[in-house]
């Protein structure tokens, strides 16, 4: 019983809805497929954790202008985001973030280690 108690945050974090439809996602994948979504949830979060060296940051979605992953090494993933107002920083992710949007054909789910790229943009209504 208490093993699942333990699990039960987990457990709903995988159902968590993709909520912010403002925005739209290009993704590339690493077979060079692309794929178009809507709105965007890593982790159970609306927003992106990385870590540059010591410090963990969680970044907002609406301010990434594209990421770019630029590596793996071990159990940590080096990417490259560059933000709306120009700016670029390489950071470091887990190797098992997933994240899933909605697509016209339902919802699509993905590691960020079998990605090349995203591109972002928020749509105004």
């Amino acid at each position: 019983m208490k093993r699942l108690l333990l699990l039960l945050p987990f457990l709903l974090s995988l159902g968590e809805p993709v909520k912010d439809q403002k925005l739209k996602v290009e993704l590339e994948d690493k077979s060079g497929l692309k794929h178009n979504l809507r709105g965007l949830v890593c982790g159970g979060k609306a927003f992106l954790r990385v870590r540059e060296g010591n410090v963990d940051y969680s970044l907002d979605f609406s301010s990434i202008k594209s990421l770019e992953v630029l590596g793996q090494e071990g159990q940590q993933i080096k990417v490259r985001i560059s933000f709306k107002n120009r700016a670029s920083r390489e950071y470091t992710l887990p190797a098992d973030t997933y994240c899933k949007g909605n697509s016209q054909v339902g919802e699509a789910g993905f590691y960020v280690k079998d990605v090349k790229a995203i591109f972002i943009t928020v749509e105004e209504k």
